[in-house]
């Protein structure tokens, strides 16, 4: 019996080809996108997983609350660690992280770029499970200038030759010793790192001791997975009285601190799995995921294969009546309803596994250029992973029932002898069925191509908007430092092209990572604590950047009194709190943790050295002392001289610096990757609206053919009558333009809502315009009167003679 059931299928999948091919089609999309997508959701859940007690593991964050500033960060003081071992038995193991700036890394005449350059303890491999393929994991970062590197690393600098035991050279001239060898960091790490070298070496040069500098990122090992975590956040309070209370009170006096009680210091634990898709303010080591995303792709996942599922059962029903003679004849033949409903939801389980199969080929196929758009490795493990098969043969045959249930039903309720009369059947006589259908498809639909509207609008406003300096035609040379000794020499010769027109080093640029550092005024014997993020640059960074002074004046040289004052930005001036900050003293601590005085010399226009996605924050631009390190030049550069100056650049800079490699990257290319998540974000929206489009037309296709099939009496005697072919088209064409419309008036509230909550999460954006919903409303109802229409004027072009010959 089941055999003849899948002849029967085969045979009909042959007779109706078109209407086959365009059912599986619909099918077989929405479980390939729906797969994709949760494939994506389930890489970004499985960050920092792949540490074998990922479930023990943590990371201390630090928040504060002073003065009515908040600050949530991922970086803590050095002395943090040993702390948290001494004081808490709960704690296991600890070890510390530090990412350091980009350097140049040789071995003999090999030079290769390091920008994944990290220091950390000797007990990071007892906490990271990243397995080495060389070295002793315990002593391998125990002495100082150690490192460790990847195995990709190493073989870009040792072939096949050993690498234990040799030297490599940093271009501030420190030499470390390779002591270990480990595999590449897995993708789904909230870091990733080439070198790893002793953090011995840091703690020689910082001052150790200061537990208001924070540098490191502090991971620990906790003894239990669930039940340590309250019990050491418990000891957290006590370890930051003692220390960075006490600090603040040894270093400033307790009288003489304006804390009050809205103030606050406070330490807490972060799971590692949840740092990639809870990222915070400050101190990430590179930009996670908003795990809003995860839910919202997860969702529409979901509603993608419902709209598919119901697709399948709207074309599925809509030929049902050309089957109704086969389902008489076998009911004379004495089948049962029982077995009608058998014999159709079989046939939709086997149309159901062949859209499953069709859905993993165009998965494949898909796979390879999202990997390349995403800069992914995504992959569907199918033999390590045993679930995923047996998954994919339920859900395929759930699938099928669900999809198949409604005609099935319908058509094993035809009664005999209406068939053999030749009426006409009304399986969904509903109106309202058919409208939540068509209700539920476009209004899916809507909200997606609202939302990537909106989504590319904000994306942008991100890429266009003003930024307080000028950011075109920026070229930035990195490692500055390689023309320390001689670099106003090196400015000089530069400045005689013609289509340069300044030149800046500097420590710090917008797009990159500035740390904050505290500061402390005095005002009326009251010391005020504050925290700016300091830049430390040359005289010219002013005039190379194009920033606006507002008060005050800028280093015209290098003047011995400008080596111990500041130019603040206007949120650093609001911070302060005074209308004429000029000439204000204040004093804080270096980059190496040293105690320094300053005094403000000037006050310049805002500026957005960070994203769009934050406020700007207090700046602090000092002026670079002439033997301090500067990671980069900045140069500017004519736009119609851009070729010629590049070529000139890179001459200079090759004369100057022999073994140096001429790397350089443009400013405001660097700044637009910021937003590449969002630019991401609305590619994916506009890929799934189109989908979502694309099945909602199958959908209302089969619908339309459906309701014509119905009405084919009627059109014959409306023809007959003298109706014209455009009124044929309107009435069939009116109810579903009716649920459209309704459609709109759902999903633009629902879009609104959703695009005003995800807006919010910026500080600054667009406001949501009404021609992105017109623009919505317009399209969805030119796609479904277009698709509505081909088979309306399909039905009215038919003979009227064929159409009476129907009844």
């Amino acid at each position: 019996m089941f055999g003849n059931y899948v002849k029967i299928a085969f045979r009909n999948l042959i007779k109706h080809r078109i209407h086959s091919i365009i059912n599986i089609l619909g099918l077989s999309i929405g479980i390939a996108i729906s797969i994709l997508i949760l494939i994506l959701v389930q890489d970004e859940l499985s960050y920092d997983k792949y540490n074998d007690q990922w479930k023990r593991i943590y990371r201390i964050n630090r928040l504060a609350e002073i003065d009515g500033t908040h600050f949530n960060g991922a970086l803590t003081p050095l002395a943090l660690k040993e702390e948290l071992i001494r004081e808490i038995p709960e704690v296991e193991a600890a070890t510390r992280l530090i990412k350091g700036s980009h350097k140049r890394v040789s071995f003999e005449t090999t030079h290769l770029s390091a920008e994944n350059f990290y220091y950390a303890d000797e007990s990071f491999f007892k906490i990271f499970s990243i397995p080495l393929l060389q070295g002793d994991p315990s002593t391998v970062l125990s002495d100082s200038l150690t490192i460790v590197l990847t195995e990709s690393t190493a073989r870009a600098y040792f072939r096949e030759h050993d690498p234990m035991g040799k030297m490599i050279e940093l271009d501030n001239g420190l030499s470390f010793r390779v002591t270990g060898i480990c595999e590449d960091v897995p993708a789904n790490s909230h870091f990733h790192f080439d070198y790893l070298a002793s953090l011995k070496w840091i703690e020689k040069m910082y001052h150790k001791e200061r537990w208001l500098v924070e540098i490191t990122a502090t991971y620990i090992l906790a003894k239990q997975e669930n039940s340590s975590q309250p019990i050491i956040e418990a000891y957290l309070p006590g370890i930051i009285e003692k220390n960075i209370i006490a600090d603040l009170d040894d270093y400033f006096g307790k009288e003489s601190m304006n804390f009050t009680d809205d103030d606050s210091f406070e330490f807490y634990l972060q799971p590692v799995s949840e740092i990639h898709l809870n990222s915070l303010e400050e101190g990430e080591f590179e930009s996670g995921t908003d795990k809003v995303y995860i839910y919202v792709f997860t969702f529409i996942a979901l509603l993608i294969l419902i709209v598919a599922c119901i697709n399948f059962m709207n074309l599925s029903t809509a030929k049902s009546v050309s089957r109704a003679k086969e389902v008489a004849l076998r009911k004379v033949m004495g089948a049962s309803p029982r077995q009608l409903i058998f014999q159709f939801l079989s046939e939709s389980v086997f149309f159901s596994f062949i859209a499953l199969f069709l859905s993993l080929v165009v998965l494949e196929l898909l796979l390879r250029p999202l990997n390349l758009y995403l800069d992914k490795n995504l992959d569907i493990f199918y033999l390590e992973n045993w679930y995923l098969v047996p998954g994919f043969i339920l859900g395929a045959f759930f699938i099928g029932i669900l999809s198949g249930s409604y005609p099935a039903f319908y058509l094993s309720a035809f009664k005999v002898v209406n068939i053999l009369k030749g009426r006409n059947f009304r399986g969904m006589r509903s109106t309202r069925l058919r409208g939540f259908l068509v209700l539920s498809q476009f209004t899916i639909s809507i909200i997606l191509f609202i939302s990537s509207m909106i989504i590319y609008q904000q994306v942008r406003f991100f890429r266009n908007s003003n930024l307080g300096f000028n950011q075109q035609n920026l070229v930035i040379i990195q490692r500055a430092y390689a023309i320390q000794a001689q670099r106003d020499t090196f400015k000089e010769v530069l400045l005689k092209h013609p289509g340069i027109i300044a030149a800046s080093v500097s420590t710090a640029l917008p797009g990159s990572t500035i740390e904050q550092f505290p500061f402390y005024i005095d005002t009326l014997d009251v010391k005020h604590l504050i925290y700016f993020r300091p830049v430390m640059a040359d005289y010219d960074f002013m005039r190379t950047m194009q920033m606006h002074l507002l008060e005050g004046d800028f280093y015209q040289s290098k003047e011995a009194e400008c080596y111990g004052s500041l130019m603040i930005n206007e949120s650093a001036a609001r911070e302060i709190g005074l209308e004429n900050p000029i000439g204000m003293h204040l004093s804080g601590f270096g980059i190496m943790g040293e105690e320094m005085d300053y005094t403000i010399r000037g006050v310049v226009k805002d500026a957005h050295f960070e994203s769009l996605h934050n406020e700007i924050k207090p700046l602090a631009i000092t002026l670079l002392p002439e033997k301090s390190h500067a990671q980069f030049l900045a140069v500017r550069i004519s736009g119609d001289r851009m070729t010629e100056s590049l070529a000139y650049i890179e001459k200079v800079w090759k004369e100057f610096v022999k073994d140096e490699p001429f790397n350089y990257y443009f400013l405001n290319k660097d700044l637009d990757d910021l937003y590449n998540e969002e630019e991401t974000t609305a590619n994916i929206f506009a890929i799934f609206s189109f989908l979502a489009i694309f099945i909602a037309i199958l959908g209302i296709f089969g619908m339309a053919s459906h309701t014509a099939e119905q009405k084919t009496r009627e059109i014959g005697i409306r023809k007959v009558m003298g109706a014209s072919m455009p009124k044929i088209t309107m009435m069939l064409s009116a109810q579903f333009t009716k649920w459209v419309i309704w459609a709109n008036l759902i999903a633009f509230p629902v879009a609104y809502t959703g695009m005003k909550l995800w807006l919010g999460k910026f500080a600054y954006h667009i406001n949501m315009e009404a021609w992105f919903f017109f623009l919505a409303a317009i399209l969805a109802l030119v796609i479904a009167l277009a698709t509505i229409s081909f088979q309306a004027i399909r039905s009215a072009c038919a003979s009227p003679v064929e159409a009476l010959q129907y009844e």
